[in-house]
């Protein structure tokens, strides 16, 4: 659904491109070529300047939280660049180019198996570089769309179950691993609190808002209001854990996170493995080589690894857990 949605979106503004461009070029006097140009710059922009609103949200609820942080605004300035092109690469090609696909995996791979559970208005396109890099670490992956795109998180937990379970028989493995990002993690613990004792060694969320987003009251749909928080359905999740099931848990969050205010708060989790990754935008989590190898290297810690020489020569990559990752495809 979400990939239908995204192709009727690009549709619209394509025409709008198209109509722009043409109004400058006979009504403007433009030259074709700088008609087109500026008319297809405009919905750049436009998604530079929301997402330039929202870090400057960010830095507000980030200087409040931690008010002795000092990151710089270089660093700020990055993370908003690489945050726009992880938006535009998320919602104007991998959703749509991927989003109905099974993504790569190591079939018969020695490593962990592992779920992919993506977050709000995503699908499993958003996942595929980094699925291309645990199948030739040795992992099988699997993944998930959660649909209905603007349901409620309780209808997902069937939908992770039934990911769980393919996974597991695909790969015969007694445990697995999974990795969410942003609401994917909030799903996955209400999976896990409706599955009690789960056939899980790690799990490892990104950007999830663990306590709720104050972003959450600005969302459209169930889910994103089930995300607000203090809100009712938070605290019911909470009451229904187990007060060791956050033992499973390592969030890698970041300090410059553009949608998961206040940042630190809202990423922590009772028992969890907190990891902040500095310098890094919400969607930009998804795509990072270092987060890729901290979540890896995670997974290991939690899971162990079964992978011998022949096996790592096999997979391309070494044996060791620490192995650097190459960047995103």
């Amino acid at each position: 659904m979400m990939r239908r949605l995204l192709t009727a979106l690009i549709a619209l503004i394509a025409i709008g491109i198209v109509a722009l461009a043409v109004w400058l070029h006979r009504s403007q006097g433009w030259h074709p070529l700088a008609a087109f140009s500026f008319a297809l710059l405009v919905p750049v922009v436009f998604d530079a300047a929301l997402l330039g609103v929202q870090f400057l949200f960010a830095a507000w609820f980030r200087s409040r939280e931690s008010p002795h942080s000092r990151y710089g605004f270089a660093m700020a300035l990055r993370a908003w660049g690489a945050e726009i092109a992880a938006s535009l690469r998320t919602f104007f090609w991998a959703q749509i180019r991927y989003g109905d696909a099974p993504l790569p995996s190591a079939e018969g791979g020695a490593r962990t198996p592992v779920l992919l559970v993506h977050g709000y208005v995503c699908n499993r396109g958003i996942w595929h570089p980094f699925a291309q890099w645990l199948a030739a670490r040795g992992h099988p992956v699997e993944s998930v769309n959660l649909e209905p795109v603007f349901g409620t998180i309780d209808d997902y937990v069937p939908i992770v179950a039934d990911g769980v379970r393919r996974l597991r028989e695909r790969t015969a493995a007694a445990r697995i691993a999974i990795v969410a990002h942003s609401m994917g993690g909030v799903v996955v613990r209400a999976w896990l609190a409706t599955e009690g004792a789960a056939p899980v060694c790690s799990i490892v969320t990104l950007g999830t808002p663990h306590a709720g987003t104050r972003l959450a009251r600005f969302g459209y749909g169930r889910n994103v209001a089930q995300m607000i928080p203090g809100g009712r359905w938070l605290g019911e999740l909470v009451a229904r854990e187990s007060p060791v099931g956050g033992a499973l848990f390592t969030t890698i969050w970041s300090p410059h996170d553009n949608i998961v205010m206040p940042q630190q708060a809202s990423q922590q989790l009772a028992g969890a493995t907190s990891i902040p990754v500095p310098g890094r935008g919400h969607l930009q989590l998804a795509y990072d080589a270092e987060v890729w190898r901290i979540a890896a290297e995670a997974i290991d810690a939690s899971c162990g690894t079964r992978v011998d020489a022949n096996d790592a020569f096999r997979n391309g990559c070494r044996a060791s857990s620490a192995a650097t990752p190459p960047g995103p495809a």
